[in-house]
């Protein structure tokens, strides 16, 4: 028993240290109000490839993050957690494998878990060690840039979705920088912290679903799926216009007016049955081309790796 208890004693220990090394820095968007997603970006620059590198994400709310445009983990979105909650969860991911020589973009999509101002979004903190035992690190200040994403979050727990202003290279070398500015430091929270070394508490999507039927009803469509579930809805959408607005499953999307186009939502999870897909007088049925379900639960990754 005393054996045990040394052990347990021992690893919180470690725990302890190993977060107090990360010395992480807040950071959070000026221009955000209660119900904006944020972007944030910096550029990393390496001399070589490095042979172990971490990526350690504190937040309030939930992330996407991307080196190099590629998403660093295999889950939707992480850390999963209820809404309301803004618990500061920190995690660390190994990122060896998306660095290279020279210039590395860092970028980070935040959501809050509901609609309010958070003064703490996210912290990071990247290590890097090289062959000849070399050591460089990057951490989130004020030099890093930030904006309200696109899509940011509605009253009712949905999304709004502006396929239209969407920054496609918002996360790579090619981006307007004029739209961005540097975010504001500020202080981390005093709740207390989670910490996640070894797998990670995520989402994802366990099966995509297929409505069974479709009723089309005046310049509206109910598409209706066999079984309730907890997720997204995505639907792909052929010739519609540029600007155009289309609703559905608490999503208000406003076209790019590509041929083709996928309409869904980054962060938010809606209870998926009956589906009414309606829009603005620009709108027609024949517009849809598919409609999946998304059915999304949370699990814990247990890969440390991504």
């Amino acid at each position: 028993m005393q054996k045990s208890l040394l052990i347990v004693f021992l690893g919180m220990c470690i725990k302890v240290s190993i977060a107090q090394s990360f010395n992480l820095q807040w950071i959070a968007c000026p221009q955000a109000d209660s119900t904006s997603e944020v972007w944030f970006r910096q550029d990393w620059k390496l001399k070589d490839y490095p042979t172990h590198a971490t990526m350690t994400i504190a937040c309030t709310g939930k992330v996407s993050a991307y080196i190099n445009e590629r998403n660093i983990s295999t889950a939707l979105w992480f850390p999963a957690r209820s809404n309301n909650d803004g618990k500061p969860i920190c995690i660390t991911l190994d990122v060896t494998r998306f660095l290279q020589p020279g210039n590395n973009v860092i970028a980070i999509w935040y959501a809050p878990s509901w609609t309010h101002i958070e003064r703490q979004q996210v912290a990071i903190t990247l290590h890097a060690r090289y062959a000849n035992n070399g050591y460089t690190c990057l951490q989130s200040d004020e030099n890093w840039l930030t904006r309200p994403a696109t899509t940011s979050l509605t009253l009712d727990g949905g999304e709004k979705d502006d396929g239209y202003a969407y920054g496609a290279k918002w996360n790579s070398d090619d981006f307007d920088v004029a739209t961005w500015q540097s975010a504001t430091a500020v202080e981390g929270p005093s709740l207390p912290y989670s910490y996640y070394f070894a797998g990670y508490p995520a989402v994802k999507v366990s099966k995509i679903q297929t409505p069974r039927y479709f009723d089309v009803v005046g310049d509206s469509v109910y598409y209706q799926f066999d079984k309730a579930f907890k997720g997204q809805v995505r639907v792909t959408l052929r010739g519609a216009k540029r600007g155009q607005k289309i609703q559905f499953n608490g999503l208000t999307y406003t076209c790019n007016g590509e041929l083709d186009e996928q309409a869904y939502p980054r962060f938010a999870i809606k209870d998926v049955y009956r589906v009414l897909i309606s829009g603005d007088k620009d709108f027609k049925p024949e517009q849809i081309q598919q409609v999946e379900g998304l059915e999304v639960v949370p699990y814990f990754h247990q890969s440390y790796q991504y």
